[in-house]
């Protein structure tokens, strides 16, 4: 017999198969395990050199003994004439199945559960590392965070007052030029929290931390205050200060002038000849700026009235405290039920304070807030601009610069702001979240759908937000409703949470579940639907409700109204919301839920060009062409810029065009079924592709609406939160 025919005989082979199939799995499962205890790789690697030398052991011992059901025996005490050997590898066979089967079940469960897991963790840390590379190479050692003082006083109540302390000296440590300091929001979102020095500085990017305590005690007050290189736990620096409450602002400049010499930098504007300057912080007396400290705080936590009672309180005991007037106008904007009424009450606390020192950021920063809510965008970005110049950390500027840049549509000056932020204040989910909103506005779906990834697991709510914004941009309506479930389970406010769920079910024909979501914004499932007179009676009791939206309720009833045919009735509507809306605006309701300015615009230069008025509905649509030549420019890929492409090709009577930017707006994510119907498209309707476009359309929304009903009928991701009406669900399979 030949040595190949006797080592089949003798099952070596099945032997070796069975035992690398197990080798491998055992290896598979010890590379996943081991790490998850903080083994490391050492004994994968020992296990794996283990199972190299068993290898060549176990086929020497399946040459030398068999497996018999008396047990193991040498080969020479068997008798070959028995077929001891064929059950014996029948026996082996199935071992070897049973080790394949558990290979393969192993693969997959590794393929598509662990893999997934695993490339999010990358993700995470090649974001992160991103981050603190990019962070690194501009700022090197050169950051700094600035972490809340610790209240030592007896009365808990102080804490408001060691948190003030501590933030002054941020804001004087901002002003040194290359120094990275981490904003307050998320220095301070670290406040209780057990966490070593190296983690500070991972979690923020820093290599300096400074830690302190407040300890006031009547007019006495004793800060401590040390700087640490974070990495390594090494104090650089470390001193108290007491002293009587009065020269409490010596003390702020002192620490942040010690700093700065510590970190080899000049506090510049503060440091004149070896001696520390006089702020305009001191032009308070003592009482009217620890009023102050307690009113700034109440206001960012947008407890409003308490914070305008005690902001007043430190005016009346010092008229010429600028900081307290600048403060006193945020405020009171941010309390008042109106753009108007804000400008009424903001304004003259707001250039008091410019007036007492024109060094005093919040000033420009109110007034950036004020021209923000009166829908002056450039106004509010020049002003912003001015407060970061006084204040370069200032983050309520830098969120108001970038909010009027994205409204004026200027994506690439908004990213950079944005990233501004990010650096600044890298753990506040809220710029996190703009940031992700500013890449699905620039198409960039996969670096957006990454954050969002990680933003969902800081923060369910805004996570929710992202991906649904990336979902309804691509026109995947099913997704887009998912995650708009999901933000409603996990969020809060009423008008945020509404939004996606409405045009969702409004644009798959749900309209019933549409109508659910808010009752005031009934109008657009009732108009889609052809309910005419109920959104008419509906935006007739909002027009009562609400005075104040004018302009917005006058565009959603001219809307109404020209869909119906009704556009001598609409004229005057589309009118209103065309003095009175600014120009040049870019709609930016929540990922072009809703129609966009431009639109509304074409819409009444065809109710102008119908009653008569050809050069003025030529105006209005000059003013449409400059603005989309504008957003061309920048290579704005969204669907609502090329349904305003074909409004106006259809305007100007190109049927080739219009099918063309048709076309276009669905391969980019359009899925507004109602639209086809605008009255723009009369003369082009019986167009062969026209019509082939529309039944696209109507098979895509059909698809869309089957995977939405099988998921909220039968995979409700918050059956707690929503569920859907009955008949919705009666005729699903």
């Amino acid at each position: 017999m030949s040595l190949f025919n006797e080592l089949k005989r003798r099952n070596v082979f099945r032997v070796a198969i069975a035992y690398l199939a197990a080798a491998w799995l055992l290896t598979e499962v010890a590379g996943t395990l081991f790490p998850m205890f903080g083994f490391g790789d050492a004994p994968a690697r020992i296990a794996v050199i283990i199972l190299a030398i068993g290898f060549p052991l176990f086929l020497v011992f399946s040459w030398v003994f068999e497996l018999t059901p008396e047990g193991l025996k040498l080969e020479r005490d068997i008798d070959r004439t028995l077929a001891v050997t064929r059950k014996s590898g029948k026996q082996l066979d199935r071992i070897i199945i049973v080790l394949l089967a558990l290979a393969l079940g192993y693969f997959a469960v590794d393929k598509f559960v662990l893999d997934p897991m695993r490339d999010a963790d990358l993700v995470e840390e090649a974001t992160q590392a991103g981050r603190s590379q990019a962070i690194t190479e501009s700022y090197g050692d050169n950051s700094i965070a600035v972490l809340p003082f610790v209240n030592m006083s007896a009365d808990p109540e102080q804490e408001y007052f060691s948190d003030g302390i501590s933030e002054e000296v941020l804001n004087l440590l901002a002003r040194i030029p290359k120094l990275r300091v981490v904003s307050r929001s998320s220095s301070f979102s670290l406040k209780g929290r057990d966490v070593s020095m190296s983690e500070v500085a991972e979690e923020l990017n820093v290599a300096h931390v400074l830690e302190g305590s407040v300890r006031k005690d009547g007019n006495r007050v004793r800060v401590t205050a040390q700087l640490i290189e974070a990495r390594s736990d090494t104090h650089l620096w470390s001193q108290a200060f007491e002293t009587e409450l009065e020269n409490i602002f010596a003390v702020q400049r002192a620490i942040a002038v010690n700093i700065a010499r510590v970190l080899k930098f000049e506090l510049l504007g503060l440091i004149e000849g070896g001696e520390v300057q006089p702020g305009a912080i001191d032009a308070a007396n003592p009482a009217a700026y620890v009023a102050y400290l307690k009113g700034r705080e109440l206001a960012r936590m947008r407890a409003l009235d308490e914070a305008i009672e005690h902001l007043k309180r430190s005016i009346r005991l010092d008229a010429n405290f600028a900081p307290a007037q600048a403060q006193l106008g945020i405020a009171l904007a941010l309390a008042a039920d109106s753009p108007p009424e804000a400008a009424l009450l903001a304004t003259p606390h707001l250039d008091r304070a410019r007036e007492l020192d024109p060094n005093v950021p919040e000033a420009s920063g109110g007034q950036a807030l004020l021209a923000i809510g009166n829908e002056d965008y450039e106004s509010a970005v020049e002003h912003a601009r001015q407060a970061l110049e006084l204040n370069p950390n200032y983050n309520d500027a830098m969120n108001w610069l970038s909010m009027a840049l994205l409204k004026l549509g200027r994506w690439e000056e908004a990213e950079s702001v944005l990233k501004r932020m990010l650096a600044s204040d890298p753990l506040a989910p809220l710029v996190e979240y703009n940031y992700t909103a500013l890449l699905i506005d620039l198409g960039r779906y996969e670096e957006a759908s990454n954050r969002a990834d990680l933003l969902l697991m800081k923060n369910p709510y805004r996570g929710s937000m992202a991906h649904k914004g990336i979902a309804f941009a691509q026109g995947q309506i099913a997704d887009g409703l998912y995650w708009s479930l999901r933000e409603r389970s996990a969020g809060r406010g009423p008008m945020n949470l509404g939004l996606g769920l409405l045009m969702g079910f409004t644009w798959i024909g749900e309209y019933e579940e549409a109508k659910r979501v808010d009752p005031e914004l009934a109008i657009w499932p009732d108009s889609a639907s052809g309910r005419v007179l109920e959104a008419l009676e509906t935006l007739k009791k909002s027009e009562e409700a609400y005075p104040e939206w004018g302009y917005e309720i006058a565009s959603a009833t001219g809307f109404v109204l020209y869909m119906d045919g009704r556009i001598r009735e609409a004229l005057p509507y589309l009118e209103r919301f065309f003095r009175e809306v600014p120009h040049g605006r870019r709609q930016y309701w929540l990922f072009r839920l809703f129609p966009a300015d431009n639109e509304m615009f074409m819409r009444l230069a065809l109710a102008l060009k119908m009653t008569g008025d050809e050069q003025e509905a030529q105006a209005v649509a000059n003013i449409v062409r400059r603005d989309q030549a504008a957003l061309h420019a920048v290579e704005s890929k969204f669907s609502w810029v090329y349904r305003t492409d074909a409004m106006i090709a259809a305007f100007d009577r190109d049927p080739k065009l219009v099918v063309e930017v048709l076309e276009l707006a669905v391969q980019f994510g359009h899925r507004d079924l109602q639209f086809f119907d605008d009255p723009i498209f009369d003369g082009f309707r019986d167009h062969p592709r026209f019509i082939s476009l529309r039944q696209e359309l109507v098979a895509i929304l059909a698809s869309e609406r089957e995977k939405t009903l099988q998921m909220i009928c039968f995979h409700n991701p918050v059956p707690e939160d929503w569920q859907p009406l009955p008949e919705t669900c009666e005729d699903v399979n």
